[in-house]
């Protein structure tokens, strides 16, 4: 249900071609205040992500395989992704998704949003920054940081429930309240995977002090 909701908020039209989902891409992560080589890993993140989607999707279309194949290619090839650029694979996440993904789109395909380029698209921001942020939080923990701010990028894009956050620092261990949904950091999809209405489209990020 989760997937369902979240893939209906940010829908690019279903005729997007290859090259338009990468400048949707590079845009969305250009936006976000990080390092620039931070957005350029993730950007590459979200490219890998993306076609690894777009291609699930064809294949599905075919029906030449069963379910349990499909989220099967979808563990695989989502660690493979995180062993690539060195982050953590985090793995409950990734069991839950697949499921999750793989059951919406057989019971949606015929809807051609749900094998859409713009879907993959959408589904490739937002795992890239909860595999990103997730890394983040790994990190820090182990170098021995103890808090975490969230901040904005302080424009009319914010959400209401993210802008009463901003400056926030609570302890590394702790939970933001994000509207009704509690994150680790933002994109927090493991924690917060109930409400994809605070997770799509943000371009929070947290420092770790």
């Amino acid at each position: 249900m989760a997937i369902r909701q979240f893939d209906e908020l940010k829908r690019i039209r279903s005729e997007i071609d290859a090259l338009s989902a990468a400048r949707e891409i590079e845009q969305y992560f250009s936006e976000m205040d990080l390092p620039d080589e931070e957005i350029e890993l993730r950007i590459r993140v979200a490219n890998d992500f993306q076609q690894f989607f777009h291609n699930l999707f064809l294949l599905m279309l075919t029906g030449e395989a069963l379910r349990e194949k499909y989220i099967n290619d979808i563990r695989n090839e989502y660690i493979r992704i995180c062993d690539r650029y060195d982050l953590i694979p985090n793995t409950a996440h990734i069991d839950r998704l697949a499921e999750t993904i793989v059951d919406n789109t057989l019971q949606n395909i015929d809807n051609e949003f749900y094998t859409s380029i713009g879907r993959s698209v959408n589904i490739a921001e937002a795992e890239t920054n909860n595999s990103a942020n997730y890394d983040d939080l790994q990190d820090a923990i182990e170098s021995g940081l103890t808090q975490k701010t969230w901040n904005t990028m302080r424009d009319n894009k914010v959400r209401d429930t993210h802008v009463v956050l901003d400056g926030t620092t609570i302890g590394i261990d702790e939970l933001f309240q994000v509207g009704d949904a509690e994150m680790r950091f933002p994109c927090d999809e493991e924690v917060a995977f109930d409400y994809p209405e605070e997770i799509v489209n943000c371009r929070c990020t947290v420092i770790y002090s």
